[in-house]
Protein backbone atom coordinates (compact mmCIF):
# COMPACT_ATOMS: atom_id res chain seq x y z
CA UNK A 1 0.00 0.00 0.00
CA UNK A 2 2.73 2.59 0.70
CA UNK A 3 4.35 2.26 -2.76
CA UNK A 4 1.06 2.66 -4.41
CA UNK A 5 1.25 6.87 -4.57
CA UNK A 6 4.68 6.53 -4.96
CA UNK A 7 4.29 4.74 -8.54
CA UNK A 8 1.21 6.94 -9.03
CA UNK A 9 3.16 9.58 -8.97
CA UNK A 10 6.01 8.01 -11.14
CA UNK A 11 3.41 7.45 -13.71
CA UNK A 12 2.29 10.46 -13.92
CA UNK A 13 5.82 12.39 -13.58
CA UNK A 14 6.54 9.90 -17.07
CA UNK A 15 3.05 10.74 -18.48
CA UNK A 16 4.16 14.41 -18.17
CA UNK A 17 7.31 13.88 -19.51
CA UNK A 18 6.22 11.99 -22.77
CA UNK A 19 3.58 15.13 -23.33
CA UNK A 20 6.34 17.82 -22.67
CA UNK A 21 8.87 15.63 -25.51
CA UNK A 22 6.00 15.58 -27.94
CA UNK A 23 5.46 19.71 -27.86
CA UNK A 24 8.99 20.32 -27.93
CA UNK A 25 9.18 21.34 -31.30
CA UNK A 26 6.94 23.85 -33.42
CA UNK A 27 6.86 24.23 -37.72
CA UNK A 28 5.98 27.80 -37.55
CA UNK A 29 4.53 29.51 -40.59
CA UNK A 30 4.12 33.63 -41.24
CA UNK A 31 0.64 33.06 -42.45
CA UNK A 32 -2.27 30.79 -43.51
CA UNK A 33 -2.31 31.34 -47.93
CA UNK A 34 0.24 31.84 -50.43
CA UNK A 35 0.10 32.39 -53.76
CA UNK A 36 1.82 29.80 -56.26
CA UNK A 37 5.53 30.31 -55.80
CA UNK A 38 5.80 32.86 -52.98
CA UNK A 39 8.49 32.37 -50.45
CA UNK A 40 7.28 30.56 -47.54
CA UNK A 41 9.79 31.48 -44.50
CA UNK A 42 9.27 28.12 -42.47
CA UNK A 43 10.99 28.12 -38.99
CA UNK A 44 11.47 25.60 -36.74
CA UNK A 45 11.72 26.19 -33.39
CA UNK A 46 13.30 23.88 -30.16
CA UNK A 47 10.77 25.22 -27.12
CA UNK A 48 12.01 22.60 -25.06
CA UNK A 49 14.85 22.35 -22.47
CA UNK A 50 17.17 19.84 -24.26
CA UNK A 51 17.97 19.95 -28.21
CA UNK A 52 16.80 17.55 -30.83
CA UNK A 53 18.19 16.39 -33.78
CA UNK A 54 16.37 16.34 -37.34
CA UNK A 55 17.38 15.57 -41.07
CA UNK A 56 18.07 17.90 -43.60
CA UNK A 57 17.63 17.16 -47.08
CA UNK A 58 19.95 18.84 -49.30
CA UNK A 59 19.62 18.64 -52.55
CA UNK A 60 15.71 20.22 -52.32
CA UNK A 61 14.75 22.57 -54.56
CA UNK A 62 11.73 25.22 -55.58
CA UNK A 63 10.42 26.81 -58.27
CA UNK A 64 11.06 30.20 -59.00
CA UNK A 65 10.35 32.48 -62.01
CA UNK A 66 11.11 29.70 -64.53
CA UNK A 67 14.23 28.08 -63.19
CA UNK A 68 14.83 26.59 -59.80
CA UNK A 69 16.38 27.44 -56.47
CA UNK A 70 18.23 25.29 -54.11
CA UNK A 71 16.15 25.37 -50.69
CA UNK A 72 17.31 22.26 -48.09
CA UNK A 73 14.47 21.37 -45.82
CA UNK A 74 13.83 19.11 -42.99
CA UNK A 75 10.34 18.14 -43.32
CA UNK A 76 7.78 16.67 -45.98
CA UNK A 77 5.00 18.31 -47.39
CA UNK A 78 1.85 16.91 -47.53
CA UNK A 79 -1.26 17.99 -49.23
CA UNK A 80 -4.82 17.14 -48.93
CA UNK A 81 -7.02 15.29 -51.17
CA UNK A 82 -10.23 13.84 -50.76
CA UNK A 83 -9.94 14.07 -46.58
CA UNK A 84 -6.82 12.58 -47.37
CA UNK A 85 -3.33 14.05 -46.64
CA UNK A 86 -0.46 12.72 -48.87
CA UNK A 87 2.83 13.34 -49.49
CA UNK A 88 4.27 15.83 -52.33
CA UNK A 89 7.23 14.95 -54.32
CA UNK A 90 9.17 18.10 -54.48
CA UNK A 91 12.92 17.71 -54.99
CA UNK A 92 14.87 15.16 -56.95
CA UNK A 93 15.30 11.73 -55.13
CA UNK A 94 18.27 11.07 -56.45
CA UNK A 95 21.84 13.34 -56.06
CA UNK A 96 20.49 14.63 -52.78
CA UNK A 97 22.25 14.41 -49.77
CA UNK A 98 21.08 14.03 -46.01
CA UNK A 99 22.40 15.39 -43.24
CA UNK A 100 21.38 15.95 -39.02
CA UNK A 101 21.31 18.66 -37.70
CA UNK A 102 21.08 20.02 -34.07
CA UNK A 103 18.88 22.71 -32.61
CA UNK A 104 19.61 23.80 -29.24
CA UNK A 105 16.91 24.45 -26.70
CA UNK A 106 15.04 27.92 -27.20
CA UNK A 107 16.81 28.00 -30.62
CA UNK A 108 15.08 28.24 -33.69
CA UNK A 109 16.15 28.03 -37.50
CA UNK A 110 14.31 29.31 -40.58
CA UNK A 111 13.99 26.97 -44.08
CA UNK A 112 12.46 29.35 -46.97
CA UNK A 113 11.34 27.12 -50.44
CA UNK A 114 7.99 27.77 -52.47
CA UNK A 115 5.53 25.00 -53.90
CA UNK A 116 3.85 25.13 -57.59
CA UNK A 117 1.17 22.99 -56.16
CA UNK A 118 -2.36 24.47 -55.18
CA UNK A 119 -4.36 23.25 -52.29
CA UNK A 120 -4.09 22.77 -48.52
CA UNK A 121 -1.26 21.74 -47.34
CA UNK A 122 0.91 20.88 -43.98
CA UNK A 123 4.61 20.19 -43.14
CA UNK A 124 5.78 17.09 -41.19
CA UNK A 125 9.22 17.60 -39.22
CA UNK A 126 10.48 14.07 -37.76
CA UNK A 127 12.89 14.63 -35.03
CA UNK A 128 14.71 13.10 -32.03
CA UNK A 129 15.09 14.34 -29.02
CA UNK A 130 18.85 14.89 -28.01
CA UNK A 131 21.78 14.97 -29.97
CA UNK A 132 21.62 12.23 -32.86
CA UNK A 133 23.81 11.72 -35.63
CA UNK A 134 21.51 8.74 -36.70
CA UNK A 135 18.60 10.87 -37.59
CA UNK A 136 19.10 10.28 -41.80
CA UNK A 137 18.80 6.65 -41.26
CA UNK A 138 15.06 4.72 -41.39
CA UNK A 139 16.13 2.84 -38.44
CA UNK A 140 16.76 5.69 -36.14
CA UNK A 141 14.37 4.87 -32.92
CA UNK A 142 12.80 7.24 -30.45
CA UNK A 143 10.80 9.44 -33.83
CA UNK A 144 8.91 12.03 -32.63
CA UNK A 145 7.01 14.62 -34.72
CA UNK A 146 5.34 18.11 -35.08
CA UNK A 147 3.03 19.39 -37.90
CA UNK A 148 2.68 23.06 -38.95
CA UNK A 149 -0.99 24.24 -38.78
CA UNK A 150 -2.41 23.91 -42.41
CA UNK A 151 -2.06 26.55 -45.09
CA UNK A 152 -3.52 27.27 -48.66
CA UNK A 153 -1.20 27.71 -51.72
CA UNK A 154 -3.60 29.38 -54.22
CA UNK A 155 -3.36 30.50 -57.61
CA UNK A 156 -1.14 33.80 -59.03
Amino acid sequence: MYNAPYQTRVALSLFLLSGAAAAQVEVSLPTDSFKSEDKIDTRIINKGQVSVSYCVEIGQWSPHAGTTESTPIPFHVERKNNDKWGVLLIGPDIGSSRHAVELEPGSSQDFPFRLLDKGDMRLVLHYWVGKRDDVCSETAKGRKTAKSKVFSIVGN
